[in-house]
């Protein structure tokens, strides 16, 4: 905890513009501060508006996002080698499976600012209300609300990412004030942070401001209400948690809370518009009734759903993200640079050409080409089109762009089992590859999360209420398929033996999920509770050690091994945190040479 206390310490507070959130309320106002304060700090509301952008600012720093991505991400079947990655350690070794525990990537000191930061929010957010009369007992359990979300959201990560770790709910502000901690279990933590979330959800805001309704004249309106914790948000975590607790009537119920929010926001903000182009969403109906407004794609304009959320941002389908803005010819701004350095052309030349030290798995780049499907449902899913551009027109590397590209424009091409081009530079105009937001969570990846759910529940009888359940899983995966597939004879059918068994339709499930969040940070996180659902390793053995050139077969041979080692660091500080058995002497037994 002591390390923890210097970064928090040495931490410099962020600018204005830190926070960038967009078309927002006065809270783009606020400077963010550092966690350390005054004596005579917390005394307006001001002041704790400040401390939540902190709190927020720091989720912006380049550390937080980019473990983000590399523990969400790196070790899965998506990822390969970039440009140079070779030259750099500590990416190259955990591409390769050879987690040290010297691995800078080891370090939660970002995550556990936030959680301090948050919890001395919580702490003093009570005392300013007795001194300020303007922050009213609503606004106080409303702050509460919000840092006790993006805590758990901390926590969620450190669990996935570490298995075991220190749990606190104390602030710390003072040397003296450091306590160390052991480390608490996956499941403990989980069940503390559900209970957390559900305590405060009813306090928490629906909406921070108006939804601005400004649009890009096309029809695009952004959604700048996702760029803080809401109501929504909180449901969007807890639809994750509870599938991961098995605890899967909970996960549906706070999915279908989602489900309505967007729809209320849709009733409010579109239903009454007349000139609306295809950059709305619309309500899409699915087999079995299920309602949902979602961006469509269709063959005139294959590019509409990545422009929408990936292009410009803050769209409608987000529930949370967090901006960045970076521009060359500002003096204040936020640069996403651990997007840019690890998925875009931040390290090569050229406004849109090359990898970042990431790249696309060149079995995901050929699957379409090569007519696989493995990856992708069919050649009219244009999620194949906008996820990476290919090296070449033969289609066996790739780099990739969602996440980092600034605007999708596929055009049709019908070349071998190619139906769009994704190959020149124009299908990704205005390439800008450090100021795309990260996203969190968004309307899509609920869906599934809460279709998983449903067939969780289900079993392979065949009873009325199996059918009602794999019925309810396939509305939701089919609009979520159904939208990013332009030729309607190639969406899924309601009747096939695919859609009416349980195993089957899981398998289509998780294809889906990884074909809708691929490079979201999402991949591995849903690997490691596959394998905890199925109490073995072997759908990470059998999905991930292909990519690995040598000593492939011996990776991953229980469950610690999914997890990363503690810092080597942090165990020295911690008396209380014992490293991992299978990390041993700072080295994982399966050490790959070349």
């Amino acid at each position: 905890m002591k390390q923890l206390y210097k970064t928090i310490r040495t931490g410099a507070a962020l600018g204005l513009l830190s926070l960038a959130l967009v078309g927002c309320s006065d809270f783009l106002e606020i400077k963010p501060r550092d966690i350390v304060t005054e004596d005579n700090f917390w005394n307006e509301k001001t002041d704790v508006d400040q401390m939540v952008a902190g709190c927020y600012a720091t989720m912006q720093s380049d550390e937080f996002i980019r473990r983000c991505i590399v523990w969400g991400e790196l070790r899965s079947e998506n990822i390969y080698p970039g440009t140079d990655v070779q030259n750099v350690e500590d990416l190259y070794q955990a591409l390769r499976e050879n987690l040290l525990t010297t691995n800078s990537y080891c370090k939660w000191d970002r995550f556990y600012e936030v959680i301090n930061k948050c919890n001395t929010v919580i702490r003093n957010a009570p005392l300013v209300s007795q001194n300020d009369p303007s922050y009213r007992n609503s606004d106080v359990q409303a702050t509460i609300a919000e840092m006790t979300a993006l805590r758990s959201l901390c926590y969620f990560y450190l669990i996935r990412a570490f298995d075991e770790v220190p749990f606190t709910r104390e602030a710390v502000t003072q040397e003296d004030e450091v306590e160390y901690q052991p480390a608490s279990s996956f499941d403990y933590v989980l069940g503390e942070i559900i209970k957390d979330l559900e305590a405060v959800k009813p306090f928490a805001l629906e909406h921070h401001a108006a939804i601005d309704s400004r649009n890009d004249g096309v029809g695009q309106m952004y959604n700048s209400n996702c760029n803080r914790i809401t109501r929504p948000a909180i449901n969007a975590m807890l639809t994750e948690m509870y599938l991961w607790q098995k605890n899967f009537d909970k996960a549906i119920e706070c999915g279908e809370a989602v489900i309505a929010a967007k729809l209320k926001d849709y009733e409010r903000e579109y239903s009454r518009q007349t000139s609306l182009t295809f950059s709305a969403p619309q309500l899409l109906t699915a087999p079995h009734g299920l309602i949902v407004p979602l961006y469509q794609n269709t063959q005139n304009n294959a590019s509409n759903v990545a422009d929408a959320i990936f292009g410009k941002g803050n769209s409608f389908e987000s529930i949370f993200e967090l901006s960045f803005n970076y521009s060359s010819a500002q003096t204040n701004y936020v640069q996403s640079s651990a997007v840019g350095s690890l998925y875009g052309a931040y390290l090569t030349t050229g406004s849109n050409s090359g990898s970042g030290l990431l790249a696309v798995n060149p079995s995901i780049v050929s699957d379409v080409f090569n007519g696989t499907n493995a990856f992708f449902a069919n050649n009219y899913d244009t999620r194949y089109y906008t996820s990476f551009q290919p090296v070449d027109q033969n289609y066996g590397e790739g780099y990739i762009r969602k996440c980092v590209a600034s605007g999708f424009n596929l055009e049709p091409r019908v070349q071998n089992n190619i139906q769009f081009n994704s190959f020149e530079s124009s299908a990704f105009q205005g390439h800008s590859d450090q100021d795309r937001n990260w996203i969190f969570y968004r309307l899509t990846d609920v869906m599934l999360l809460e279709a998983e759910a449903y067939l969780m529940k289900a079993t392979d009888e065949e009873t009325e209420e199996n059918t009602a359940l794999l019925e309810k899983a396939f509305d939701l995966i089919y609009l979520v398929n159904a939208r990013s597939v332009t030729d309607r004879t190639k969406h899924m059918s309601p009747t096939s033996s695919d859609a009416t068994h349980r195993g089957p339709l899981m398998q289509t499930l998780r294809k889906e999920r990884n074909a809708e969040l691929m490079f979201e940070g999402k991949r591995f996180f849903d690997l490691i509770r596959y394998a905890r659902f199925d109490g073995n390793t072997d759908i990470v053995k059998n999905t991930v050690t292909s990519k690995i050139s040598s000593g492939g077969t011996g990776l991953f041979p229980s469950m610690p091994y999914l997890f990363w080692p503690y810092a080597k660091e942090e165990v020295q500080v911690n008396p209380y945190l014992v490293q991992k058995s299978i990390y041993g002497a700072g080295k994982t037994t399966y050490d790959i040479n070349e």
